[in-house]
């Protein structure tokens, strides 16, 4: 992981006493060699699969290399076929075809009733493997099942390399897609409307979901949340190489500890839902100098445990968001409330220093600190503003909150519920985190001409741009090490609150 300095100034605030070259980021050879084969758009093409027609899951939302995946289909039609897609640059294309398997004998299989906690948990028998053979490089994967009539639908999964001492680790948010995950009927919000805008519904919700289903038509085609709030990263991250492993938040929960071989945490567009061990391994990197890249809104707001599933560990995922919830006369410590909620009062911002700050966060991002490294090399100036850059939830800084020391505030932006902030924290010694204050930085650094069709964003002008440079300022001072050695904050909220 050697680091090569280039002759750019990297400077922070004006009158802070630290300055740093910027360094030419970690390229890996693998992952570089990977993205310049032939690329295939035909993961985007066709008609969608009617609801119920076409859908699948695996047993695990990740495995390591060498292991083998069960994928679970059910299909009116009498065969089908499985592509099986690596996600990334792969020259502008944004996949590559892995494997393919046809003729796959069709079943319809049975939608089980919800049980008394909502629960919707399907044990369909086995409908084919994949063997994580040499073919299978660590990565983001989207299995194509295509009907003989062209129409398809996605099932996600991703492959891990737990010996990995990388860079950067891509970290996939799936507890919260499960979370928003409306198949069956019943998703931990409503029974219906997995973006949220139909109203919430505590009569209806469950209060405990399975990753024992596919995700619903209506959320990607399958592919849940990757598409728009995860993919435009990961085709970033590709297409400039960076030394990269590839993990999922409930590996973070179940084999946490290894965040401490790398160098940098890439959390993606939403992050919410975490379980304390998760929460723990975060906060253990920071403290043991790894950087934390939060690029979305509401992280780590919800308080979840795992259960035993059908096909495993961790395949349940219990949310009561009150003290109804059981196990609180038993163990109060795991009771799923928020977390900045009573019996937790554990909120992120004692470790970020922002918090949720609603969910109407559409407006324009106010640049502030523009000579700050963030900023560095965007052209923008102090009172800057992209139009129309931030949208979905957002988060901003409470001066009354718990907050670690010298939070650093880089974008202070009026949005239609409020106010959203870009923060910064490193202190002395330990990782840095910088929270970009909206649900929408990933979905506007999508630049991506050959895939404006679907469900990927195409590029925002005014504002793709500057977003891209200043995520590239991030990941390269997050590759140096302890940011709170290289680059310590700035205080600066007094300006603002």
């Amino acid at each position: 992981m050697g680091i090569v300095s280039t002759g750019f100034l990297l400077a922070n605030r004006a009158g802070a006493s630290v300055t740093r070259h910027r360094p030419t980021l970690d390229r890996s050879t693998w992952v570089h060699h990977e993205n310049l084969r032939s690329g295939d758009s035909g993961w985007l093409r066709g008609p969608a699969a009617p609801a119920g027609s076409l859908e699948g899951y695996t047993n695990s939302t990740s495995v390591n290399l060498g292991e083998t995946l069960s994928v679970f289909v059910s299909t009116m039609w009498p065969t089908y076929a499985a592509k099986i897609y690596r996600m990334g640059y792969y020259q502008g294309h944004g996949a590559r075809l892995v494997d393919a398997l046809s003729a796959l004998r069709g079943e319809v299989r049975t939608t089980p009733r919800a049980d008394q906690y909502g629960t919707i948990d399907c044990n369909w028998p086995v409908s084919f493997l994949i063997s994580m053979d040499k073919k299978y490089l660590p990565g983001q994967y989207l299995i194509r099942l295509e009907a003989p009539s062209g129409e398809f639908a996605f099932v996600p999964f991703l492959v891990r390399d737990d010996s990995s001492r990388s860079t950067f680790v891509y970290m996939s948010s799936v507890t919260t897609w499960q979370a928003y995950n409306t198949w069956g009927g019943l998703s931990l919000y409503r029974g219906a409307d997995p973006l949220g805008t139909g109203g919430f519904n505590n009569a209806t919700r469950a209060v405990r979901v399975s990753f024992n289903r596919p995700y619903d038509r209506s959320f990607a085609n399958g592919a849940a949340d990757f598409i728009g709030n995860e993919f435009p990263l990961l085709y970033l991250a590709e297409k400039l190489s960076l030394d990269l492993t590839y993990i999922t938040d409930v590996d973070l929960h179940v084999r946490g500890k290894l965040l401490e071989n790398h160098r940098a945490l890439l959390s993606l567009g939403h992050d919410e839902y975490y379980t304390p061990a998760m929460r723990e391994a975060v906060t253990n990197a920071i403290d043991a100098g790894v950087n934390v890249a939060i690029f979305g809104a509401n992280f780590c707001y919800r308080k979840i445990r795992f259960e035993d599933g059908v096909n495993g560990a961790n395949r349940l995922m219990v949310n009561y968001r009150s003290t109804a919830d059981p196990i609180n006369a038993v163990n109060s410590s795991l009771t799923t409330v928020n977390w900045s909620q009573p019996p937790s009062n554990a909120p992120s911002s004692s470790f970020t220093g922002s918090l949720y700050g609603g969910v109407n966060g559409t407006g324009s991002l106010k640049v502030e600190d523009a000579s700050s490294w963030l900023w560095r090399g965007t052209g923008l100036a102090d009172g800057a503003v992209l139009p129309g850059a931030l949208g979905a939830e957002f988060n901003r800084y409470y001066p009354n909150a718990a907050n670690p020391p010298n939070v650093q505030i880089l974008g202070h932006s009026t949005v239609a519920g409020g106010t959203s902030d870009i923060t910064y924290v490193a202190q002395p010694g330990r990782g840095g985190v910088f929270c970009s204050g909206t649900g929408q930085w990933i979905f506007h650094l999508s630049n991506a001409p050959l895939l404006n069709r679907g469900w990927v964003p195409g590029p925002s002008p005014g504002v793709t741009r500057p977003l891209t440079i200043a995520t590239e300022n991030i990941l390269h001072l997050f590759a140096q090490g302890p940011a709170g050695t290289t680059m310590p904050s700035v205080a600066n909220t007094s300006r603002f609150y």
